[in-house]
C-alpha cells in the first residue's frame, strides 16, 4: 500500500506544475493561431483591394469606349445605337460605382458623378422608345456631358490606381 500512497502524493504534488504547463501551453498555442488568423485576415483585405483595383482599371477604358460609341452613335442619329450604349453605360457604370464605393477608391463627388450619369442614361433611353422628330444632339446633351465629368475624373483615378497597383494598398 505504501507504493499506491506513494505514487498518490506524487502524482498530487506534480499535477500543478503540469497543469499550469499546459496552461501556459495553450495560452502560447493561442496567441500564435490569432497571429496567423489576423495575418490572414490581412492577406484577404489587400487582396480584395487589389482585385478591385484591377477590376477599376479594366473598367475605365470600357467606360471611355462606351463614351466614345455613344458620341458616334448620336453623330449617325441612329436611336437603336444610342439606346443600347446608354444601356451598356448604365451596366458599366454601375459596376464602377460599386467597386469604387465598396473599395474606397473614390470621393463621394465621382461617386455621385456616376449616379448622375447612370439616372440620366435611363431616363434618355426611355425618352427615345417613344420619340419619333426629335433631335438627339439636344436630347442626349446633358447626359453625354455627366458620362463626360465620369470619364474625366475616372482619368485621375486610374493613374492613382495604376501607380498603386505596383506597390503595396
Amino acid at each position: 500500500m505504501a507504493f499506491l500512497d506513494l505514487a498518490g502524493h506524487a502524482a498530487d504534488v506534480s499535477a500543478i506544475p503540469v497543469a499550469a504547463t499546459g496552461f501556459g501551453l495553450t495560452l502560447w498555442q493561442l496567441r500564435k493561431t490569432r497571429k496567423a488568423a489576423e495575418a490572414a485576415r490581412d492577406a484577404a483585405k489587400t487582396a480584395q483591394a487589389a482585385i478591385s483595383r484591377s477590376n477599376v482599371l479594366v473598367l475605365i477604358p470600357q467606360l471611355q469606349r462606351t463614351e466614345e460609341e455613344l458620341e458616334r452613335a448620336v453623330l449617325a442619329k441612329s436611336k437603336p445605337l444610342i439606346r443600347s450604349h446608354l444601356q451598356s453605360w448604365r451596366w458599366q457604370a454601375g459596376q464602377m460605382r460599386g467597386l469604387l464605393k465598396f473599395g474606397g477608391l473614390a470621393g463621394d463627388d465621382l461617386l455621385t458623378d456616376i449616379q448622375i450619369s447612370v439616372s440620366g442614361a435611363s431616363e434618355i433611353a426611355s425618352e427615345l422608345v417613344g420619340s419619333i422628330d426629335v433631335d438627339l444632339a439636344e436630347l442626349t446633351k446633358p447626359v453625354r456631358e455627366a458620362i463626360a465629368r465620369v470619364t474625366n475624373e475616372l482619368s485621375a483615378v486610374a493613374s492613382m490606381q495604376g501607380i498603386q497597383a505596383g506597390g503595396s494598398q
